[in-house]
């Protein structure tokens, strides 16, 4: 056997199920071999000797090895039903908000799967005494190397982080502002992203490079809060709103949740090198929704529950965060788009424009002149949308397309068009602009105009009114003209059509 020069304490390696206690107490790793579970005093790779570190270490209760080992070879078809039952001995929630915390839990045990890239957030919000502590503990203390954390020290969150890649439970009265006070904002924000690392500079003395040091920080995370979360640590999260149903529930203890543990570690060996199919993006959720749910629906794909549960879930998440999108800045400007959109009918064509100037004055209705914004506070607001915005004849204007705007109305909560249309379908070109049909189908071959913006439409209008005045010329000589300066304008915009 090969002889290393030193030991090295580690608590996490690729194929580590976890750390376990054998028969007699002592500390033992798990590991998966050739689909097998074996107990090992410490683990030997080609370059390193990996050992033990102390009980001490361990502010979590271990798993017993032997029972690990005998639920493995087992299968154990009620662990989803079992662990329902613990949960709701210690709070009460709604059956969907059951089903989000219960996949939570399994989460956790393969967070680390290399198929899974995210791991957002498991808020519980609410005012106090609603029984978010007690509902947080109960899942800690099943969940994966679950820790329960009253303060914020940047210090022990990097330690547990990289060392145990444990589950963190931050119950505290408002995780926001005492995370901006400890300079910790930044991990509670990369938390959720595998591979997120934060930098911190520990040895000034060393000169560069050698003087920073950067912290693995990703891994499953479960917030308490009383206060509402920063609008950006929100995006993270799976918001479980505590309902208030007083009750003569349990108090939750590490022991209860003893057994369970054994048996998700023992479905985390299973699970480890699980093959997940590629998965399309469900309607009604995208963006960084997905991207934290995603992992939720790879668990449900190793359980014997129904998608559907977890997608009605999930969608009334989604409605939720549409709904409080509404009530922000952003918010309010998508829907003085809507209603200067609606009102102007400017989602026939396929590209249109919304001037700043009228955007401004229906935001500053009802304020008092101390309190309005200027054009340029609303054009900032916008490019930070990744909105276009263009300055055209000294005004500045908003440039949408039906795929734009379809977007936009659903990224904050309004749907799409009233009018019922498919948000990425467009409108019959032929029903457009009846006022100039007779004119264009009086010759013997009727001719179709289609016009890409309103302003083609109003310079069509007016070539169209100086060309019956001057007279002397057929319809269809007029039409021509008039579509004539249609691409003049079109070639001097530099349009995209």
């Amino acid at each position: 056997m090969e002889s290393f020069n030193d030991n090295t304490l580690s608590a996490y390696f690729p194929g580590l199920v976890d750390v376990c206690v054998d028969d007699d107490g002592q500390l033992v790793y798990l590991v998966s071999k050739n689909g097998a579970l074996v107990i090992e005093r410490e683990h030997i790779t080609e370059t390193e000797c990996y050992c033990i570190p102390e009980k001490k270490h361990f502010p979590f209760t271990l798993p017993r090895a032997s029972e690990v080992i005998r639920y493995y070879s087992i299968d154990d078809a009620s662990l989803y039903d079992d662990l329902l039952a613990y949960l709701k001995r210690f709070s009460a929630l709604d059956d969907e908000q059951w089903a989000i915390v219960a996949h939570y839990v399994f989460l956790t045990y393969i967070h680390d799967h290399p198929g899974i890239d995210y791991c957002g957030y498991l808020l519980f919000h609410a005012v106090p005494e609603r029984g978010k502590s007690r509902t947080g503990k109960s899942v800690t203390y099943v969940a994966f190397r679950g820790i329960h954390l009253v303060e914020l020290r940047e210090a022990t969150i990097f330690r547990y982080s990289q060392n145990l890649r444990g589950t963190l439970f931050f119950d505290l009265q408002d995780i926001s502002k005492k995370a901006e006070r400890a300079g910790c904002d930044d991990i509670l924000l990369l938390r959720a992203e595998k591979g997120a690392k934060c930098c911190r500079v520990q040895y000034p003395d060393q000169g560069a490079f050698n003087d920073t040091v950067f912290y693995e920080i990703y891994g499953p995370t479960i917030i308490a809060s009383n206060e509402q979360l920063h609008n950006i640590l929100e995006t993270r999260c799976l918001p479980i709103i505590m309902p208030n149903r007083p009750g003569n529930y349990e108090n939750p203890r590490p022991e209860l949740g003893l057994e369970l543990k054994e048996r998700l570690t023992a479905w985390r060996a299973r699970n480890m090198n699980a093959r997940f199919e590629n998965m399309e993006t469900l309607e009604g959720i995208s963006g960084r929704l997905w991207d934290i749910t995603k992992p939720l629906f790879f668990v449900n794909s190793l359980l014997p529950v129904d998608h559907g549960v977890l997608r009605d879930s999930i969608m009334a998440i989604a409605g939720e965060k549409h709904e409080s999108r509404k009530d922000t800045l952003e918010g309010r400007l998508v829907a003085i788009i809507k209603e200067i959109t609606d009102e102007n009918g400017f989602d026939q064509y396929v590209e249109w424009s919304v001037r700043i100037s009228n955007i401004r004055k229906i935001f500053n209705e009802g304020k008092p002149e101390d309190r309005h914004v200027s054009p340029q506070w609303i054009g900032k607001r916008l490019k930070s949308m990744s909105l276009r915005t263009r300055m055209i004849h000294g005004h500045s204007e908003l440039r949408l397309t039906p795929e734009e705007y379809a977007t936009l109305l659903e990224q904050y909560g309004h749907g799409g068009r009233e009018s019922g249309m498919p948000a990425n379908s467009l409108p019959n070109k032929e029903a457009q602009y009846q006022e100039h049909k007779g004119e264009v189908e009086s010759g013997r071959e009727s001719a179709k105009i289609v016009f890409n913006h309103p302003d083609e439409c109003q310079i069509f209008s007016k070539a169209m009114e100086g060309l019956n005045w001057e007279g002397g010329k057929t319809d269809q000589e007029k039409i021509r003209l008039a579509m004539q300066a249609v691409e003049d304008w079109r070639k001097l915009e530099d349009a995209p059509f």
